[in-house]
């Protein structure tokens, strides 16, 4: 039997939501709902599917995706414990705008959309914090957008991995490892490049020292050098 830990207020990944609340609507959203746990590569939530609860991530990383009309899957997000997910199907009432899918074991608690209107209604802070990390999103994927109009896929794809480091980034001996659980066609569909693409320029990037990669884990050995490729690539390539 899988033993769900009880979830504590305290200290949150930076910029999640549980990270912007005071200690008091920390406790009172981490009473919500109930416990459920899923197993790496199990769907949480499936794009158009007629559900609003949302889903508060305790101990968890989660990508989201989208179908394109060309059958292709793009990335649009990854969350981590702290963050919710479902929280749009849950205030606006319509289907599921994408597929969450889980990229390690994780805890959750799943709460009714009744019952996270309530908690927004009584804890105002809430409400300030949610529209702040929805926001972040959206800054997010307009990032993701634009850096696809203006910069080849090499200096969109080391963009990704410096914010990802920053983000979700684990600090080891050689760097930092930042192991999501992602496969190189998702980060190639991060970045808006075919799978070959994304693989030729992670090559490239191992083959100059500035990373390591093991089985869905990218390992950052040298952080300078791959801001340099991000931020001023005209001068790195």
């Amino acid at each position: 039997m899988t033993v769900i830990p009880t979830p504590r207020a305290g200290t949150w990944p930076a910029g999640t939501f549980l990270d912007l609340l005071p200690p008091g609507s920390q406790a009172a959203l981490l009473e919500l709902g109930v416990p459920q746990a899923f197993r790496r590569g199990e769907v949480m939530l499936r794009e158009a599917e007629e559900s609003d609860h949302v889903v508060l991530l305790v101990r968890a990383v989660v990508k989201a995706t989208v179908t394109l009309e060309n059958g292709r899957v793009a990335l649009l997000s990854i969350k981590v414990g702290g963050d919710v997910v479902g929280e749009m199907a849950a205030l606006s009432g319509e289907p599921r705008s994408a597929t969450v899918t889980v990229c390690g074991d994780a805890h959750v608690r799943v709460i009714s959309s009744v019952a996270f209107r309530e908690y927004l209604n009584r804890f105002p802070e809430a409400n300030l914090a949610l529209t702040r990390t929805i926001m972040h999103t959206l800054r997010w994927a307009d990032k993701r957008r634009i850096d696809f109009n203006g910069y080849p896929a090499f200096v969109r794809l080391a963009r990704v991995l410096d914010e990802l480091a920053d983000g979700y980034g684990r600090a080891v001996p050689e760097g930092v490892t930042v192991d999501l659980g992602l496969t190189q066609r998702e980060l190639g569909a991060l970045v808006g490049a075919e799978e070959d693409t994304a693989r030729k320029e992670l090559r490239l990037l191992r083959d100059r020292g500035v990373i390591r990669m093991g089985y869905r884990t990218i390992t950052i050995v040298d952080r300078g050098v791959l801001s340099s490729i991000a931020y001023d690539w005209s001068e790195t390539r």
